[in-house]
């Protein structure tokens, strides 16, 4: 037996070891998904090898069974009794030695495996991973930061280093073959790797991302897309990202970057006046949209640390001398401190934004608010004409940002020089 597993182990890591350095598609069966990660190749190997083990075990159990059956069935009204066998020392060594080889060779191979996943190369691009009810932040080491999709560069190992803000979470990216629990109070670690590259201009082309821990009403929410760029492309991705709301102008504010803003507060906020864990910013109550009520004075205030005994509408609370010297006040105050005054109805189970959203991501959200009629119930811009336009504005403002950096890093270098 230790001659066999001299030579079974030092090929079964061989194996494990080929794999991990393929960088290739692996493709879809039966089982999985389409692997597209170096790690994939050699996780699908070892669950192969333990299905086809299964598979053999199964096959032989049911056809030793279906025979034994067969062969000792009783045969008229009546029973024969005899002697059988008490003891077969070679058979009972067969079936303890060979399945122990097989179970350390699984063994072997899996622990190897999860050594990988644990240990991520020293090289790895690092990507801060916050998840929280519900969604998942992603922030670069430029500052940018992404709420509907994970972009990560091609060809190099991408660590990310996640924690939690309320619950336990779990990330999980299927075709990537990797799954990291996301706990609150510690930071834990995910690595892979992928040459899949997607197109930077197709938005259909991704990869899902899941969350696979339940973790509280809008759990199946925390889907977001994964993409693989290029060189070139990421860092032109992740520059933009760092500094999109810098390019659009502050008319075409509201609808240009309010949605994109607005996707990390719709899965606790609609715009159909459709309560979820949070309050619609539509129409509910009998009152107006959220902009309404606020500035009207009618929403309804039931508690928080702010809130004084006996006082119930916003009316008391904005105005000149009061809490609240604007409605725009009472607004940013209540992203970046959400506990201050609560709505009624609603406990506070809203994280603070304080630090994530900027004065002017502030104020697009506002203008969307103030604007509602012109968004459809997704979030989206009815008016698709003025987003072309704006677009158009976009393209030329990044035109001449760019412009200005490389005029900029000449000087820096004649300067030096």
């Amino acid at each position: 037996m230790s001659g066999l597993l001299l030579h079974v182990i030092p090929a079964a890591a061989s194996m494990l070891a080929s794999a991990t350095e393929t960088s290739t598609v692996t493709p879809a069966n039966f089982w999985m998904p389409e692997g597209a990660s170096i790690q994939a190749g050699p996780i699908d190997a070892v669950f192969q090898f333990i299905n086809v083990v299964n598979y053999i075990s199964f096959a032989l159990v049911v056809v030793v069974m279906l025979w034994f059956c067969i062969r000792y069935r009783q045969r008229g009204k009546n029973v024969e009794f005899m002697d059988g066998p008490e003891h077969n020392t070679a058979l009972e060594i067969t079936w303890t030695v060979i399945p122990t080889i097989i179970l350390i060779v699984m063994f072997f191979l899996g622990f190897i495996g999860y050594l990988d996943l644990q240990t991520p190369p020293k090289n790895s691009y690092d990507i801060k991973v916050t998840a929280k009810q519900w969604q998942w932040e992603f922030e670069y080491p430029n500052g940018a930061k992404s709420v509907t999709e994970l972009v990560v560069p091609a060809g190099k190992p991408v660590r990310l280093i996640m924690r939690s803000e309320d619950v336990l979470h779990s990330l999980f990216i299927p075709d990537f073959r990797v799954k990291q629990d996301v706990v609150p109070g510690r930071y834990t670690y995910l690595w892979f790797q992928s040459d899949a590259v997607n197109d930077p201009d197709d938005p259909t082309d991704f990869r899902w991302l899941f969350c696979t821990e339940y973790c509280g009403d809008e759990h199946w929410n925390m889907n977001v897309h994964v993409r693989v760029f290029e060189d070139e492309a990421f860092n032109t991705w992740t520059k933009e990202q760092a500094r999109w709301l810098d390019v659009i102008d502050d008319e075409d504010l509201y609808f240009m970057a309010g949605p994109k803003i607005y996707a990390r507060c719709a899965s606790c906020h609609t715009l159909d006046g459709l309560d979820k864990s949070g309050p619609s910013w539509g129409p509910r109550d009998g009152m107006g949209d959220l902009w309404q009520r606020v500035s009207e004075g009618t929403g309804k205030i039931a508690g928080g640390r702010k809130a004084d005994p006996g006082i119930t509408t916003l009316e008391d609370y904005i105005g000149d001398g009061k809490l609240y010297g604007t409605p725009e006040d009472y607004i940013r105050s209540s992203i970046y401190d959400p506990g201050a005054l609560l709505v009624s109805g609603f406990n506070n189970g809203m994280a603070t934004f304080q630090g994530q959203l900027n004065d002017r991501a502030i104020d697009a959200l506002i203008g969307m608010m103030q604007n509602l009629d012109e968004f459809n119930a997704d979030g989206t811009f009815k008016d698709e004409e003025r987003i072309k336009e704006a677009e158009e504005r976009i393209k030329k403002n990044k035109e001449a940002a760019a412009e200005a950096a490389a005029a900029a890093g000449v000087t820096n270098v004649a300067s030096s020089g």
